[in-house]
């Protein structure tokens, strides 16, 4: 049984402990590119989860537990997070494994609402920092000069709105910066 979100989760604390793949490969023993297999789901790490967690100073259970922990399934304001595109780029909520508790002001805009890591954007003239989420909506229209975020060849991008709707994934409601 294929569990993909191991390697999402191995990917998410190493970035979150501001380590390289090369980093958390020296501490753990390995090489970089067998870090690089595990967050890519093409090997399982469980002979080296032991020290994998020890690196990022996480329990083990917290890299095989899908992210939807107990404490926030009540929570009314979760909704859908991506921390990984999604092959086919459509932003639908089963096609992730982790929830992101957001302000309730962005689900009174829109229900159907998601968060976007903006470590997935790939511009670097936007004013969105790379540390952080991006609330976007598939149901409100953008007016022109809002903020969308479109699929590229390359990607995603955000940009402003110019009254083209191609490859519009939708519009940014808002970001919120990790520190």
């Amino acid at each position: 049984m294929k569990q993909s979100y191991i390697g999402e989760n191995i990917r998410i604390y190493r970035e979150r402990a501001n380590l390289t793949q090369q980093e958390l490969a020296d501490k753990v023993g390995i090489t970089w590119e067998m870090i690089s297999r595990y967050e890519r789901d093409e090997s399982m790490p469980y002979k080296k989860l032991e020290n994998i967690s020890k690196a990022l100073d996480v329990s083990k259970s917290q890299l095989l537990e899908k992210h939807t922990p107990e404490r926030y399934s009540t929570m009314q304001y979760k909704i859908p997070l991506f921390v990984k595109l999604p092959k086919s780029c459509k932003f639908h909520p089963t096609q992730t494994n982790y929830f992101y508790i957001c302000p309730e002001w962005i689900l009174q805009r829109d229900r159907d609402c998601i968060a976007i890591d903006t470590s997935l954007i790939i511009n670097d003239e936007s004013p969105f920092s790379r540390d952080g989420v991006v609330y976007v909506s598939i149901n409100i229209k953008p007016e022109i000069d809002d903020y969308i975020l479109i699929k590229q060849n390359k990607g995603l991008v955000i940009d402003r709105y110019k009254g083209d709707n191609s490859n519009v994934l939708g519009k940014i409601l808002a970001q919120e910066i990790r520190y």
